[in-house]
C-alpha cells in the first residue's frame, strides 16, 4: 500500500490543475469589424510572482461549431478547459486567418477565480496574417479602478451625434495615465444629440487625482460635446468642458482627431 501511494505521488508531482475559462470577446461596431471564418487561437497568462515569473495556458481555437461568431457589434461567449494560471493578468490572442477581425474588449474569468477581468484593444488593432495586420495582439488588465464617464453631446451645434466615431480616452493624472477602451455599448445608440451617456471601464489603473483627459477619434464623422465627466471609486469627480465646442472627426474638414482637455 506505501508503495501505491509513493508511486501515485510521484506520477502527480507538477501535475497541472485545471480550471474553466469564461471569456465574453465583443467586436468593434464597424465594417468587416466581423470575421464569422477567422480562426483565433487564445492564450492566458497570470500575473507576475514575488520572482517576476508568469504561467501561461493554451485555450486553443476559439470556436463553437455551428455558431456564427465574432459578428459586428456582437457578443461571443466561449468556455474553455485548460491549466490554471491562477490570477489573471492578459489575453494573447493570435489570428491565422488573412480575414481581419478588430476585437473590442474581453471578458475573461475561471472557476478558480471567478472575479471578471476587463481587458481592452486600447490601440484599436486588427489582427490578420496579413502584412498591414499584427497576428497577436496581447490584452491586459491595468489594474484595479473603476471609472464611470459621462458625455453630454451638445444641442448647439447641427449634426453634433454620431455613433460612428470610434472614440477611446487616455485619463492623465498627476503621477500616471491609463488608457479606456472604445466608448461603444453593444447594441445601443451612443452620442445623441443632446443625449447623456455614460460608459463604465473597469480594471484601468489609479493615476492620484485626475488631471487631464486626451479623446482620440477614428471614425469620420461629427462628434460635438459639452462635456465629459470622469468618476472613479477612490478619485473625486472632475468635469471637463469643451468650451469652444470642438469637433472630434478622423476627417479634418470636419473637426480634428484628438482633443486634450484639463482643469
Amino acid at each position: 500500500m506505501l508503495r501505491f501511494v509513493v508511486l501515485w505521488t510521484c506520477l502527480n508531482v507538477g501535475a497541472a490543475v485545471r480550471t474553466t475559462y469564461s471569456l465574453e470577446v465583443l467586436v468593434y461596431n464597424q465594417d468587416n469589424a466581423g470575421c464569422d471564418h477567422c480562426k483565433i487561437y487564445g492564450k492566458v497568462i497570470s500575473q507576475r510572482n514575488k520572482l517576476g515569473q508568469t504561467q501561461t495556458a493554451s485555450l486553443g481555437l476559439l470556436d463553437k461549431p455551428q455558431h456564427n461568431e465574432f459578428r459586428r457589434d456582437g457578443l461571443d461567449y466561449f468556455s474553455i478547459r485548460a491549466d490554471d494560471v491562477g490570477i489573471i493578468e492578459c489575453l494573447e490572442l493570435t489570428s491565422h486567418s488573412k480575414d481581419g477581425i478588430r476585437i473590442q474588449e474581453v471578458v475573461i474569468s475561471s472557476t478558480s477565480h471567478p472575479q471578471p477581468t476587463h481587458l481592452y484593444n486600447t490601440a484599436g488593432k486588427w489582427i490578420s496574417t496579413k502584412s498591414q495586420d499584427v497576428r497577436t495582439i496581447r490584452l491586459c488588465s491595468q489594474g484595479v479602478e473603476v471609472y464611470h464617464i459621462t458625455t453630454k453631446v451638445t444641442t448647439r451645434k447641427s449634426d453634433s451625434g454620431t455613433d460612428s466615431i470610434h472614440m477611446t480616452a487616455t485619463i492623465e493624472g498627476e503621477e500616471s495615465s491609463t488608457k479606456t477602451g472604445l466608448f461603444n455599448r453593444s447594441k445601443l445608440d451612443d452620442f445623441r444629440k443632446g443625449a447623456e451617456d455614460t460608459f463604465i471601464f473597469r480594471n484601468l489603473q489609479g493615476v492620484h487625482g485626475v488631471k487631464c483627459i486626451n479623446l482620440k477619434v477614428g471614425g469620420k464623422d461629427k462628434l460635438i460635446l459639452d462635456w465629459i465627466k470622469v468618476e472613479s471609486s477612490t478619485q473625486r469627480t472632475v468635469v471637463f468642458h469643451n468650451t469652444k465646442l470642438t469637433a472630434l472627426s478622423a476627417d479634418g474638414k470636419e473637426g480634428v482627431s484628438s482633443l486634450r482637455l484639463c482643469n
